[in-house]
């Protein structure tokens, strides 16, 4: 069985500044799109953590899952549940 390749959605200011850059190599907004690409990695990666943090199968897991996500996101630890 093959397995469904997952999409992703950029902004389109984002595709554009790519589109640019690989058809026309302009590289004038090479740092935007770096930043913008590694932006959208950081999101990726804590969906699937939080993700992760609902679905895992202990509960010890879903717990590590919680406090990494909480991590990221620069919660204190008084604010914690």
């Amino acid at each position: 069985m093959v397995e469904k390749v997952k999409q992703i959605k950029i902004d389109e200011d984002l595709f554009r500044m790519i589109y640019q850059y690989f058809i026309y190599g302009r590289e004038d907004e090479t740092e935007l799109i770096k930043a913008g690409i590694k932006d959208k990695m950081d999101k990726m990666i804590l969906r699937n953590i939080y993700t992760e943090s609902k679905t895992a199968e202990s509960v010890e897991e879903r717990e590590n899952a919680r406090k990494e996500y909480l991590d990221r996101k620069e919660i204190p630890e008084d604010f914690r549940w």
